[in-house]
């Protein structure tokens, strides 16, 4: 059976991964026990698929471009740094992502909506849009690095998403590797979503 990983993601943009990734590196040098994301990776997951069929892309294709059809390209901003689940128990190192409205969390909604209907289970948890930079490998280093990520700060000002990508995760030697199998243009009406940079 030709199984696909896959998920439904927006990609971040170029300027914003070369900020990211600085800081990610900082970390790096003063923190252990953490495996960082390569700069490649740095992307805001809408929903995880898992293996699928390939004979089942069409039809994820098809409930995607519905829902970024009817989605205006997304003005979002990034900001913040912090842990999932909490600081007490820090297991994902992460940057937030801010939107004006709510034009990305609508996108999630429908894109989840249309895929739940397509039999896939919805994950359960509410959606908290973030690009995660790192995860946490060992318990022994929690406190020293908590203390760490709190000193630092992340702000990144609105920048335009302009489509909604579906993604591989392809195996490699030294680990996945994200593929864009197919990106889909936000084409809906109303131009770009409130708060774009002028």
């Amino acid at each position: 059976m030709d199984l696909l990983r896959l998920f439904i993601a927006i990609d971040t943009p170029e300027a914003v991964k070369h900020r990211m990734a600085l800081l990610r590196d900082d970390l790096a040098r003063r923190t252990r026990d953490v495996r960082w994301e390569s700069t490649g990776k740095l992307h805001c997951t809408l929903r995880f698929l898992g293996n699928v069929e390939r004979s089942r892309l069409g039809s994820i294709e098809q409930q995607v471009e519905t829902a970024a059809s009817g989605t205006s390209p997304l003005s979002l901003s990034y900001s913040g740094i912090g842990f999932f689940p909490d600081s007490t128990r820090p297991r994902i190192i992460w940057v937030g992502i801010r939107e004006s409205g709510r034009d990305l969390s609508r996108l999630q909604e429908i894109v989840s909506g249309g895929l739940s209907a397509l039999g896939f289970v919805p994950e359960g948890r509410p959606f908290h849009p973030h690009v995660t930079l790192g995860r946490v490998g060992g318990a022994g280093e929690s406190r020293g690095l908590i203390g760490i990520v709190e000193t630092r700060t992340f702000e990144h000002p609105p920048v335009i998403i302009p489509a909604v990508e579906i993604m591989q995760s392809v195996p490699r030697p030294r680990g996945s590797e994200y593929v864009v199998l197919r990106s889909i243009p936000l084409t809906g009406v109303g131009g770009i979503s409130p708060g774009t940079p002028v």
